[in-house]
């Protein structure tokens, strides 16, 4: 099975957001980072200009993980300048330390949301 992990980084406040899709979509397991950083927007009221965001790791899937990617990226937008950026990089191998195990297909959940 082919795993890969997508990172996020995106406005804090879209985090309850993003979180809520996620879950409603079966992803269960994702990784939160506090991150400050510098773009093509920056702070001009903070003395080092620098602004806040969230930094989200979630492994998947690989067939999963562009769908997710989509899912963060509609969720997080606001249209503002500088709002962060997704990425989706492929991962050789993950363990699993609480049982000593390499991850397999059945540990990772996605599915689509019917709006019927």
């Amino acid at each position: 099975m082919k795993i890969n992990k997508v990172t996020a980084i995106f406005d804090e406040f879209r985090l309850k957001d993003v979180e809520d899709a996620l879950v409603r979509h079966g992803v269960s397991g994702f990784t939160l980072h506090p991150v400050r950083g510098r773009g093509q927007y920056f702070d001009s009221f903070n003395e080092n200009h620098l602004i806040k965001h969230i930094q989200m790791e979630v492994y998947a899937k690989a067939d999963q993980a562009m769908d997710i990617a989509q899912l963060i990226v509609d969720v997080a937008h606001t249209n503002a300048d500088s709002e962060g950026l997704v990425s989706v990089v492929p991962v050789n191998q993950l363990w699993w330390i609480h049982d000593k195990r390499v991850a397999n297909q059945e540990d990772f959940h996605y599915h689509e949301v019917r709006h019927d």
